[in-house]
Formats: C-alpha cells, sequence, structure tokens
C-alpha cells in the first residue's frame, strides 16, 4: 500500500504542476520534462538471493540527462515497501520468494517532473539441487550450498553461495554445528541442522529457519535429557535419536511438513541407540542397539505396520558361516562404524554392508535381509565377514561411502582410497599436508555424473569424479574446490524432494 499511496502522492503533484502551467495569469515557471522509459518489463521467474539487473532505456528527449534522479521502489504482496535503489539501472538480489510489485520513477530536479512505470517480479528458487556443506567459522554454523548445473551430458559446472543462510536471512545461523539430516515432501525440502545452539529446519527453498527442533516435540519442550543427535525421516515414520540412546517417533500420513510432533515416549524402554540408517523404499529405519548388542529396526511401510519394532536375526533355515557375527548378538564391545546397503537387479529386498569395530580391528560385512510385510522378523542370510581390507589404515575418525556393489571409499587422515571389492587397494586423491578429511559422500546421477564429495578440517571442499573413465585414469578427478569455508563438519547432498530423492539415492 506504501507504494501505492507513493505513486497517487506522485500523480497528483504532476496534476496539481499541470493546473499551474494550464494558468493563463502572468506567472514564471519552467516548463516540466518528462521522458519516456523503455526495456522495463515485469518477470515471473526472478532469482531468489541472486542480482537481478534491469537497463531502462530512457528518451530524454531535449532535457539534459544529467538532471534527472531515480527511484526504484518495490512492495512485496501488501506486506513490505522499500526503496532498494537510486541507480538508474537496477542491481538487486531479492531475499523472499513472493511478488514483488515494483516501480521505477523518474524525477526532473530541476521542476519535480516525475514519470514512472510499474512491474510485477516474481522470485523463484533456483537452490533444489546441489551440494551442502555446514562448517564452523568465528565461532559460528555456517551453512553453504552449490548448485550443480548440467548442459549437455559433460558441460558441468559448480556455483558457490558462501554462508547463503545469512546471505539471505541477514542473522546467524547458531553455534556449535554438529550434522544435518534430510527431510522431503514431494515438492520441496528441509535441512536439518544439529548444532549446540539448538537443532532447527531450514526451508529448502529460502533457507529461512520453519521450526526448532524442540518446538517439534508435543507440549514444545524436549524429554528430559535428551540433546538431539541423529534424524531420519521415512516416508511415513519419521525418528530422532538423542545422545542418551533414546529413539522418539512420530507418524507423517500425508508427507507434509510440521503436522505432527514426536511423542516424548522412547521408542524403545530397553535400549541404546548408537546410530541409525535408512535409504529410500527401505521400509524400515535400521538401528543398532549398543546396550544389547544387535540390530533393531522400526517399520516404515506399510501403513497399517509404521512404528512397528523389527528384531533382526540370521534366518534359521539358512546355513551361517562361524566367522560371521550374528546381527542378533553382536558380542560386547563391538561398535558399528558404518551402514549402508545396494539392490541387486532381479533380487528383493537390500544387500546391506557393514563395517564392525572388534577391539581395535575393524571387519567388513556383507549380507542379504529380507522381511515379509507386516512381520516383525528380518532375516539375515548369505552372509559373509572378513578383516576390513582398510584395517591398517583407518582409525576413528575415518569416513565410508558405497558405489554400489562395485566400489567401497574409505579415507585416513588426508588420503581418500578406493578398494575394488576384489582385492586391490589405491589411493584414489591425496589432498594437502595437514588437512584431515572430517566427510565423503558420494551422488550419482545415471552416467552423467557420478562423483565423491569430499569435506576437510582445514574449510576445503571438492567434488572428485568417480566414474570408471576417471578411476581408471582417463579423466581428470578433480571436478570442483573451495576454499575459507572455515571447520567443515558435514556434508550432504540435496536432493530437493522426495521424487529426486527416492529415484537418484539408489543409483
Amino acid at each position: 500500500m506504501k507504494t501505492i499511496n507513493y505513486i497517487l502522492g506522485c500523480l497528483m503533484i504532476i496534476t496539481l504542476l499541470n493546473a499551474c502551467i494550464d494558468d493563463k495569469g502572468n506567472y514564471d515557471y519552467s516548463e516540466l520534462k518528462t521522458v519516456k522509459i523503455t526495456n522495463v518489463y515485469s518477470n515471473w521467474s526472478v532469482p531468489l538471493g541472486e542480482e537481478y539487473v534491469i537497463k531502462p532505456e530512457i528518451d530524454y528527449g531535449d532535457a539534459d540527462s544529467s538532471e534527472f534522479a531515480y527511484t526504484w521502489v518495490s512492495e512485496i504482496q501488501g506486506e513490505w515497501s522499500d526503496t532498494i535503489s537510486h541507480d538508474k539501472e537496477l542491481h538487486y538480489a531479492f531475499k523472499e520468494l513472493g511478488r514483488y510489485m515494483t516501480t521505477f520513477v523518474v524525477e526532473h530536479v530541476p521542476t519535480g517532473a516525475l514519470t514512472s512505470t510499474q512491474i510485477d517480479l516474481n522470485t523463484t528458487s533456483r537452490y533444489s539441487t546441489g551440494w551442502l556443506i555446514l562448517s564452523e567459522q568465528n565461532n559460528k554454523s555456517v551453512l553453504s550450498y552449490i548448485r550443480v548445473e548440467q548442459s549437455g551430458e559433460s558441460n558441468v559446472t559448480y556455483n558457490l553461495f558462501e554462508n547463503i543462510y545469512t546471505t539471505l536471512r541477514g542473522d546467524d545461523l547458531g553455534t556449535g554445528p554438529i550434522r544435518m539430516g534430510r527431510h522431503f515432501s514431494s515438492s520441496s525440502d528441509q535441512i536439518l541442522v544439529l548444532q549446540e545452539s539448538g537443532a532447527v529446519e531450514i526451508n529448502g527453498q529460502d533457507f529461512s529457519k520453519a521450526i526448532t527442533t524442540r518446538e517439534e516435540f508435543v507440549g514444545g519442550a524436549y524429554p528430559s535429557g535428551f540433546v538431539p543427535k541423529q534424524a531420519e525421516y521415512g516416508a511415513r515414520l519419521e525418528v530422532i535419536l538423542g545422545t542418551d540412546g533414546n529413539v522418539y517417533t512420530r507418524v507423517n500420513p500425508n508427507g507434509s511438513f510440521q503436522i505432527c510432533q514426536y511423542n516424548t515416549r522412547p521408542a524403545f524402554s530397553n535400549a541404546r541407540i548408537a546410530n541409525m540408517y535408512y535409504c529410500a523404499y527401505l521400509g524400515y529405519i535400521y538401528m543398532y542397539d549398543e546396550l544389547n548388542h544387535r540390530m533393531l529396526a522400526l517399520t516404515d511401510e506399510p501403513q497399517a505396520y509404521t512404528g512397528m519394532v523389527i528384531y533382526p536375526s540370521m534366518h534359521p533355515d539358512s546355513t551361517h558361516v562361524n566367522s560371521f557375527t550374528p546381527v542378533d548378538n553382536m558380542g560386547n564391545g563391538t561398535e558399528v562404524v558404518f551402514i549402508d546397503s545396494y539392490s541387486v537387479a532381479g533380487a528383493t529386498g537390500r544387500d546391506f554392508i557393514q563395517i564392525i569395530k572388534k577391539g581395535s580391528d575393524y571387519y567388513f560385512q556383507t549380507y542379504k535381509a529380507y522381511s515379509r510385510s507386516g512381520s516383525s522378523n528380518l532375516y539375515v542370510f548369505d552372509e559373509k565377514e572378513e578383516l576390513f581390507i582398510g584395517n591398517n589404515y583407518v582409525d576413528n575418525n575415518s569416513k565410508y561411502c558405497i558405489d554400489g556393489n562395485s566400489y567401497f571409499y574409505f579415507t585416513a587422515g588426508n588420503v581418500l582410497y578406493c578398494w575394488n571389492r576384489l582385492n586391490s587397494v589405491e589411493p584414489y586423491y591425496t589432498f594437502p599436508n595437514g588437512s584431515v578429511i572430517v566427510d565423503i559422500e558420494r551422488y550419482a546421477n545415471g552416467e552423467n555424473r557420478e562423483e565423491i564429495a569430499v569435506g576437510l578440517d582445514n574449510g576445503e571442499f571438492y567434488v572428485l569424479d568417480v566414474s570408471y573413465e576417471a578411476i581408471s585414469g582417463q579423466k581428470d578427478k578433480l571436478l570442483f574446490k573451495a576454499e575459507g569455508l572455515g571447520r567443515i563438519v558435514d556434508l550432504q547432498y540435496k536432493y530437493g524432494n522426495s521424487s529426486n530423492f527416492n529415484k537418484e539415492s539408489r543409483l
């Protein structure tokens, strides 16, 4: 409304001045100088948070162009109005999603004559997919984003938006960053940021704060002693884990955000969960109970059984090898370091990979798992366990990821290793001396993009090509590098919505 009132006032001034000019009395006046404005158009897809440029073309007639002043005024959906520029050309980054009614006013300063034109500018997000980096800089949590744009099969560009939260929102995200989590709807996503100053969900389209995790519990408060450690969001079941090993759940009936709250009663009365795992279409959220040295699961789908406890065990009708640590009794002191899975064409269920630690040694487990719909049993069979080939390299800070059933990647210090799952382990990429790899994550979208992102404790971020051509030395491995991002603590690929996640995270 402020803009409309401003324009009406301008028109009233012009009307009054014209009336004075038409007066036939003996007055001393100057001729009003108006102009003709072109090349100023409405746009329904202005990129949010990125500089938008408008270059007006102005016909000044016989007037001196130096006698004119310029004003750009913008109003967003009747809620906010501001003068955003006094330059002839508009260079401005709109930071809210919405429709901006924008008026360009040209004033002839000597006479006060005003000429204006109004346009609509509708902002849209271009932050749907890409790489996310959570880091700490100057004792503050920093969330950065890299948009990956692909044209054709080989032309890929990486555009860094450093500290995107503060850039768009104008305030600090928080302090003490720990890790991120993925949360999807059918049309968009949210980013869970776990940090010491308070966990929060971030809107994946404009990076605004959607809700604090504390507010997501019944009563708006955490259960006694709860400090969030990890969260996994299934198709229906959403689970959050505390540092005390307690798990709290909620059931999302339609895949929207913030329509239900977490229970304040733990899902298990006799368990202490150390870590959790979920992937698209898995059907359950998998976890390790370090109190009872066993794997557990909570049913995600189908709807009739959401939240039901599943007890993994060795299949009673299979022959099992003695060297395999059974999933229902892994033994005192066993630590499940890494869990992942992949699908095999034509097979039902998932093939699992786990790294477990017993004593000072690391072991590599593979097994198949099958659960009949509605059953409280998850049966494990075709198992294998061996001393991990990277046992002499890895330590408690090592990170892991898999490329289906073909390659396995792990880190030690500043080296990323690649194991072909047959026999050989090779250093895949060695990073600058003195740096330590703090996180890795793989993303693949068919054969066009096969990448691993790597974050270092010195603030460097890399995207590496892990296609067969790069592995075999036919292509350069380094695709992108950024520096000065602070102390990196976590990386994740931003899929943008549940459809992308369901399709691409399983490749």
